[in-house]
Order: structure tokens, then sequence, then C-alpha cells
């Protein structure tokens, strides 16, 4: 499957799912930032995706309209830790289905 994982800037968190979806599931999965990403790429990004993970539950409003209904909220909250590869952060990923 096609997963788009998105937060704020595509560099932890987003980093972080798309590394465990990859890892242990298998899947084709890309990070985004909803902020760095020019709104073209962010676009192309979702068209691609089959399913489109925000990390925030407030990110779902940075997803195009027509994409909305791909969208999965896995909310873990502000960004804490720093660094895609954080255990506790790693720990939390772990737990999405």
């Amino acid at each position: 499957m096609k997963i788009l994982c998105v937060c704020q800037r595509g560099n932890v968190r987003a980093s972080g799912l798309a590394y465990i979806l990859k890892d242990r599931d298998g899947h084709d999965a890309l990070a985004c930032g909803w902020e760095t990403n020019f709104g073209e790429t962010l676009e192309m990004l979702c068209e691609w995706a089959d399913k489109i993970i925000v990390l925030e539950s407030y990110f779902k409003n940075k997803i195009p309209i027509k994409n909305q209904g791909k969208v999965e909220i896995f909310d873990v909250g502000i960004d804490r830790w720093g660094t895609p590869t954080h255990p506790e952060l790693l720990q939390i990923l772990q737990n999405y289905r």
C-alpha cells in the first residue's frame, strides 16, 4: 500500500512512522511536511497515496479537500523528540496498527 505520513515539517514524526511502515509492514511509505512542502508537492503526494496518515488531528485541515477521504488520524502530539529514531517516539509509533 502507498502511504503518505504527514506532520508539520516531515522530519521527525512522519519520518519515524514511514520507517516503521516500510520496515515492519512492507508498505511504500513516504514522509512529508505540510509546512515545508510546496502546495503542489503536497497535492501530488496526496494523489499518489492510497492512505494519508496525519500525526496530529488538526493536520487533516492541511490535506487537500479532494483527498480528505484518504486521511487517517494517528495523533501522537507535538514533536518533543527532535529525531525520528528517538526510542520513546518509536515505541509510540509501533502502536500504529
